[in-house]
Parts: structure tokens; C-alpha cells; sequence
């Protein structure tokens, strides 16, 4: 090997070391313990090092945890450390082939966005057929982040153990149980057992990203992983129509039917047409960790969302604050000594890692929030909530809805109110919105290859943080929604396109399964944080109506279910600017991705 490859390559954003003093055949970067990245001569020639090979001599033990080796199913000529013969990448085959296994893996995963935008903007009309769940309708998309945050850091541990596409093929099973109880059942918990099992699906986003890493030629890996991006625009542009046109003719529960037509179609062939990692990890699975962490984000989020209801002082309600902590600490406790953690410490606490994953987290509570509000207060139709209301009370005290219109006195601004169907909302805002994405989350991919990912990277918060903003201030109209969520569309495709290509690169490919699911939890864990303030803060400011008293005693107030006023939204908005804010500060300061991509080449 030529003496620029012995050299040990400085991982980018990382600081400079000094350079140890080699031992012959010694790799420095194992005997320092870090991922080591490969050189471009061994990047280019994919194939392994005779002379290291010949060498026979041993790296010193790496410092903390046992390295896991990496095993290829069937026979191999690579070299483990190429990165490439041992994870079956398609090097050498046609582009019709290559290209079609990246259309099934991103059709297959994009089973995960479309629920989500699908659902996300009917929960307005499911809410109605549960009136009972009142203020915790919410908890239909706070339950995805819930499950979601809670299995997937197993499912992404078992994929590196077992296989990604096995571990896809079973949680694509669950996410069809799953749709199948919401679409039958008529009883709100048993709704969110449901939901609960198609969060389960929450991991396949992050996994397929790692079988793209494993399976695509290095040099369409930045791209391939930004065409992730594409596949969420294409279905948040479709969606909308979708969710629209099945509401009109059927019921929300057409939406259930449809997506468990979609993935039951898919499921065969995704097993056909893509074939299996060859890239599998000689480890045992940390399940004492996974129960922590999922426990623990379970109990902060419980408390998060019912918080206002509960009083957030009350030790009652605190006490899930308080465990749920405890849980996380003592989840890092562990892996700092578990003798095989769910994931290397070291490799969370570097920049590199921990930094996407903090902007994962906030990033994803605005995002949540934005797929939340705006479809919510468009469909918001202040004439039929008055007239809803006014009808209720004549139903029970027997007066005539003519006279209580005449009395009743509504508190509270609904200025925001469109009252938009589904299909009006995919005109007039929501499918425009998803166009920009289907563009910018390939092209952030490629500005990642040219000039390094952090670029995309900053601008899609610094335009997230700035249409928050935007929405705070204007949001009476439909044209101004539509303006501001064409700038949101664009941040979210960069932001996809750049935040998973961060961890393709930060990652070493034995840790590429648990790697994208640690981004897949912190993500699905932001959009469920985000939805709980959602809920604490427009809880807090009702709509209301007040009724004089029959008797002559002090006039009646009461809230109208599931409807909030104006100010409550807003305040929503600011919550998501200052988060955005800590997501463009954070991305400024970060070195990692400052050079340009390369496919993933940490070992």
C-alpha cells in the first residue's frame, strides 16, 4: 500500500490528531478504536489489499466496547474491510437492474410518509367519529412517535443481526395488521392499538436508507438516499388527492383500506426484486437497552401530552416526567458498560452523530406540527361549528335553534377557518407544497457529492425556522398558506435528502441498521414532541360558548370539542420557530459535512 494510504484518513468535521507512529501492517484507525474511512485508491479498486492481506499481522484491541465482525452469507473474495464484496453491493450490474431495486426499496418504504400525510390530515374528520377521545384525538399521531421511537432502535439493531430485508419484510406485516384494525374497528383504543402496530413501520424509512448504502454502486449512494426524499414528495403529492377522493365517495376508513391494498400489493414483490444484505453482524441483541430507551421516551411523551389536562405541576402527572428521564440516563448508564451495546456510545457522543441527531429531533417537531396544523385549521368551517353547537344545545334543553342563536355568544377568534374538504385542501395548498420536494431532496444528495452536505443541510432549517415564522403571522388565507408551504416543501426535500446521507457518511457500515434508526427514533420522536406542545398549547385556548342561565344564575361556559381559537395556533407556530432556531444554530456550528460525500466509506 502506497504511503498516502497508510497514512490514517481524518474523518470530516472531525478535529486533526496527531499522527501515531505505525507498527508494519498496523490499521491506526483500529488501534485507536475509531470507524476507519477508506482511501480512494481502495474506494476506487474494490478490492482487497494483497499486501495487507499477506502481512498477517494483527491491529492492538481496539479501546471500549469488543469490535463486532461483519460476515458475508456464502462465499466471498473481499476483503471485510473493502466494505463492498461483504455487504453485496451491485457493482457492475446494468442500471435497469439497479435502478429497479432502488424503485421497489423506495415504493416499499414509502409506505411510511404516506400514512402519515394521509392520516395526518384526516384526523379533523376521525375525530368526529370519536368524540369521546376529545383533546387526545391527538394521540393518533402522537402514538406513532411513541411505538415508532420505541421499536425502532430494535428493529435497526436486528436489521444489522439478521438482515435488513427480513427485518422489513416483519415489519411490513405488522404495519398490515395494523391497517386492517383501523379500518374495522369502532372502538377509539382499539384504533390506537392499530396505529400502534403501523408504527412499527417507522424503522423501514431508516432501514431501507441502510440497505441502499449496502446494496447501491458507492456512486449513487448520495443520490440514491436524496431519491428517499423524492419518494416522500411523490406521496405527499398523491396523497392529498388520494386521502381527498376516498373521504368524498367513502369514509376515513377508506384510508386504511387503501393502504392496506397498497403495501399487501407490494410485499411480494419487494421480496422478488430486492435482494438481501450480505452484510450481517456477529452480535447478540442489547434488549435491556432497547426497553430502556423505548420505556423512557414512552413516559416523557405520556406526560408531555396530557400535561395540560393533568396540570403540569401536579407530582401525579410529573412522575412520568421523572421516569421517563431516569429511564433515558440509565439507558446511556448501560451501554456505557452493556459488554454489547444496541449502539457504540463513542460513536453517538461525536459530533458527527450526536449533531444530526439534536437537528433531527427538532427538525421533526416542526415538521410534524406544519403536516398537523395546517390541514387542521383549513378544514375548520366556523359556520358549521357554531350551527353544530347551537343544534346540540337545542337538543337538550328543548328550546328552538332559532332562539338560542339569539343568546348563545361564541368566545374566541376563528379567523384561520377554511373550511376546506379534503380534496380542497390537496388543490389549494397541500399537493403544491409536495412538488418542490420531489426535487430538492435529489439535488441535496448531489450538493452533498460536489460541495459537502452541510450546506443543503443549514438552508433547509434556516427556511424551515423562517416559515414557521411566516405561519405565525399569516395564516387567514388560503393564498398565504400556499406561499409559505412552498417554501416549507422546499426545506423538507433538503432536509430528507441531506439528513440521511449524514449518517451513511458518519456511520460505519457494520453500524448502518442501528445508525439510520437512532435518526429514524430522534426524528419519530420530534414529530411526537411536536404534536404533544401542539396539544398542550391549543388545549389551553379553546373555542367557547357561553349560554345564560335558565334559572337567572351565572352564565355558562363551555368548550366546543376538538376546536381552537386563533391564538392557540399561533402560539403554536412561535413554539416551532424557536425550535427551528436551535436546528439552524446547531447546523451552523457543525464540521461534519463540510467535505464532499462519498457514499459511505467509514469501516
Amino acid at each position: 500500500m502506497s504511503d498516502n494510504s497508510e497514512k490514517p484518513t481524518e474523518t470530516p468535521g472531525e478535529s486533526p490528531g496527531e499522527n501515531p507512529v505505525e507498527k508494519p501492517g498496523e490499521n491506526p484507525a483500529a488501534s485507536s478504536g475509531e470507524p476507519r474511512q477508506e482511501t480512494p485508491q481502495e474506494a476506487s479498486a474494490e478490492k482487497p489489499d494483497a499486501a495487507a492481506a499477506a502481512s498477517g499481522s494483527a491491529a492492538e484491541p481496539p479501546s471500549g466496547p469488543p469490535a463486532k465482525t461483519a460476515v458475508a452469507d456464502g462465499p466471498s473474495s473481499g476483503d471485510p474491510a473493502s466494505g463492498d464484496d461483504v455487504t453485496g453491493r451491485l457493482e457492475g450490474a446494468s442500471k435497469a437492474r439497479v435502478f429497479s431495486v432502488l424503485a421497489v426499496i423506495v415504493l416499499f418504504s414509502e409506505v411510511v410518509p404516506l400514512q402519515y400525510s394521509m392520516v395526518s390530515t384526516a384526523v379533523q374528520k376521525v375525530g368526529q367519529d370519536f368524540p369521546t377521545a376529545g383533546d387526545n384525538v391527538s394521540w393518533m399521531i402522537i402514538i406513532l412517535g411513541l411505538v415508532g421511537g420505541a421499536t425502532t432502535p430494535i428493529l435497526g439493531k436486528l436489521a444489522d443481526l439478521v438482515g435488513k430485508k427480513l427485518v422489513l419484510m416483519a415489519s411490513s406485516i405488522a404495519f398490515l395488521a395494523g391497517s386492517l384494525i383501523c379500518a374495522l374497528t369502532e372502538s377509539w383504543a382499539v384504533f390506537l392499538i392499530g396505529r400502534g402496530l403501523q408504527a412499527t413501520a417507522f424503522a423501514m424509512a431508516a432501514i431501507a436508507a441502510g440497505l441502499i448504502r449496502d446494496l447501491m454502486p458507492r456512486k449513487y449512494v448520495p443520490l440514491a438516499i436524496g431519491v428517499i426524499a423524492t419518494g416522500f414528495g411523490v406521496s405527499a403529492l398523491a396523497s392529498p388527492f388520494l386521502t381527498g377522493w376516498l373521504t368524498d365517495h367513502w369514509s376515513w376508513r377508506s384510508i386504511f383500506w387503501f393502504l392496506t391494498i397498497y403495501i399487501l400489493v407490494l410485499i411480494p414483490i419487494f421480496w422478488i426484486v430486492v435482494p438481501e444484505t450480505k452484510l450481517k453482524v456477529k452480535q447478540n441483541l442489547d434488549w435491556l437497552g432497547s426497553v430502556l430507551v423505548g420505556a423512557g421516551a414512552a413516559l416523557a411523551l405520556v406526560y408531555l401530552s396530557n400535561g395540560q389536562q393533568w396540570g403540569w405541576g401536579e407530582f401525579t402527572a410529573y412522575i412520568y416526567l421523572i421516569g421517563g428521564v431516569a429511564l433515558l440516563v440509565l439507558f446511556y448508564w448501560w451501554e456505557l458498560r452493556a459488554p454489547e451495546p444496541i449502539m457504540d456510545p463513542k460513536l453517538l457522543r461525536t459530533p458527527r452523530v450526536s449533531i444530526v441527531l439534536a437537528i433531527g429531533l427538532f427538525s421533526n417537531m416542526i415538521i410534524g406540527v406544519q403536516a398537523y396544523a395546517v390541514a387542521y385549521m383549513a378544514q375548520i368551517d366556523k359556520e358549521v361549528v357554531d350551527n353544530g353547537v347551537v343544534q346540540g344545545f337545542a337538543a337538550q334543553s328543548g328550546v328552538s335553534a332559532d332562539a338560542l342563536r339569539q343568546v348563545l355568544v361564541f368566545d374566541g377568534d376563528l379567523a384561520y377557518a377554511l373550511g376546506f374538504s379534503l380534496m380542497a385542501l390537496a388543490v389549494h395548498i397541500t399537493a403544491w407544497q409536495a412538488i418542490p420536494g420531489m426535487f430538492t431532496g435529489p439535488a441535496a444528495g448531489e450538493w452533498g457529492k460536489r460541495r459537502g452536505l452541510r450546506e443543503p443541510y443549514l438552508w433547509a432549517m434556516i427556511l424551515m425556522t423562517a416559515t414557521m415564522v411566516m405561519y405565525a403571522l399569516w395564516h387567514g388565507t388560503w393564498v398565504q398558506l400556499l406561499l409559505i408551504s412552498i417554501v416549507f416543501g422546499i426545506a423538507f426535500g433538503m432536509y430528507y435528502g441531506a439528513a440521511n446521507n449524514l449518517i451513511v457518511e458518519a456511520v460505519p457500515q457494520e453500524q448502518q441498521g442501528i445508525g439510520a434508526s437512532m435518526l429514524g427514533l430522534t426524528q419519530s420522536f420530534g414529530s411526537a414532541v411536536g404534536t404533544a406542545i401542539l396539544t398542550a398549547i391549543v388545549s389551553a385556548h379553546p373555542y367557547q360558548v357561553i349560554a345564560p342561565s335558565q334559572t337567572g344564575g351565572p352564565p355558562t361556559t363551555v368548550d366546543v370539542t376538538q376546536v381552537y381559537t386563533d391564538e392557540g395556533w399561533t402560539l403554536v407556530f412561535w413554539a416551532m420557530a424557536a425550535a427551528g432556531l436551535v436546528s439552524v444554530v446547531l447546523a451552523f456550528v457543525m464540521r461534519a459535512g463540510r467535505t464532499p460525500a462519498t457514499g459511505g466509506t467509514l469501516h
